[in-house]
């Protein structure tokens, strides 16, 4: 999704991860200047890049390939849980209000592009996801997709939906797998992938040129923010 025309427009995930670590800079440095010099960020996000949501296979875009479908199913990836905050050092009515109000301080540094912007582009993109599931080339590729399943044995209409049958479950059961095998043969087989990105980009192309102003108005700002989070980060929160 991250490669879609729409996507030029917004914030990447290096920046979202600059963000974290920009704030929590400046959330400790602000911490220490209030008398808590052994604060050193317990508690704080981890400044670390998103899981990639395309490593669940779900839509009318369906596997990342066989392999996947293979042992993963319908279910997301096992990953280790992540290791959860430790608590802060100090608890104290001193330390809450200080988190707070530098919670505060560093949500007013790092300030965002504004709202209208980033609201337009959310529109958008649903707006182009919906006129793409309507299209009659997706229809057609997703009536093969359809066909190709029923020929496996395996009764689907909705590429989207499908998934939902089995994510309930905790365990991944041979009939999931069996499913996600033909689902990912199936995708492949009809091209439903392929139409379906090379469609919505176009109807994304479509939306840029007319609202080309407001976007390019958005792009600006989100760059200029992205090079304030750089200098505040060279700063080290001072």
């Amino acid at each position: 999704m991250t490669g879609l025309p729409l996507s030029a427009y917004q914030a990447d995930d290096l920046s979202a991860v600059k963000e974290i670590q920009v704030r929590n800079t400046l959330v400790v440095s602000c911490m220490r200047r209030a008398g808590f010099a052994s604060f050193d960020g317990d508690g704080l996000q981890p400044a670390q890049a998103p899981d990639n949501a395309t490593a669940l296979p779900s839509g009318a875009w369906g596997y990342l390939g066989p392999e996947v479908a293979a042992v993963q199913g319908f279910h997301p990836p096992q990953r280790t849980a992540p290791r959860q905050p430790a608590p802060p050092q100090e608890a104290s009515e001193a330390f809450d209000g200080a988190r707070v109000d530098c919670d505060r301080q560093a949500a007013e540094r790092l300030g965002s592009p504004p709202s209208a912007g980033a609201e337009l582009i959310g529109r958008l993109f649903d707006e182009s996801i919906q006129a793409t599931g309507r299209d009659g080339r997706v229809v057609a590729a997703t009536k093969g997709w359809s066909d190709c399943m029923g020929a496996a044995g395996f009764q689907a209409t909705d590429p989207a939906a499908l998934p939902e049958r089995f994510r309930a479950g905790r365990e991944i059961t041979p009939a999931e797998l069996a499913t996600a095998r033909a689902d990912a043969e199936c995708t492949a087989g009809s091209n439903l992938a392929g139409i379906w990105f090379a469609v919505l980009a176009g109807y994304q192309r479509q939306q840029i040129d007319r609202n080309a102003q407001a976007l390019n108005a958005q792009r600006e700002a989100v760059r200029a923010q992205d090079a304030k989070l750089s200098q505040l980060l060279a700063g080290d929160g001072s």
